[in-house]
């Protein structure tokens, strides 16, 4: 096989790793944002602002009602990190045993068993 072929499953692997990476840490931002929310909560309800017409406010976590993800929208993403996942899963079935030893799969999912991505 051509050195070029190679460089082009390797970076095609490389391409479909990146996005993946990028639909899992905005997972992340929305697990800590909800995550905050639910501290809150249970935690100290007194400090949440959610006054009507004025960004919700809690414990110094301010965001606006567009940056509150909908059900239909975490399904959305859901769906994005499966899709992608596939996707990475196949570009790095297209790798030889070498390049795969070279280019290592990441680790799906949360590392805190408590608190799961999904």
């Amino acid at each position: 096989m051509s050195a070029l072929a190679v460089t082009g499953r390797l970076e095609f692997y490389r391409e479909r790793l990146s996005a993946f990476q990028e639909v899992e840490d905005f997972m992340g931002e929305v697990a800590e944002l909800l995550t905050h929310v639910a501290d809150a909560l249970s935690g100290n309800p007194d400090e949440i602002d959610v006054s009507p017409g004025a960004p919700a406010s809690i414990q110094n976590l301010n965001f606006d009602e567009g940056d509150w993800p909908s059900f239909a929208r975490l399904q959305s993403l859901r769906q994005t990190w499966r899709d992608r996942r596939s996707n990475l899963l196949a570009a790095w079935d297209a790798l030889s045993p070498r390049e795969r030893e070279a280019e290592p799969l990441p680790p799906f999912g949360s590392a805190d068993p408590t608190r799961p991505l999904v």
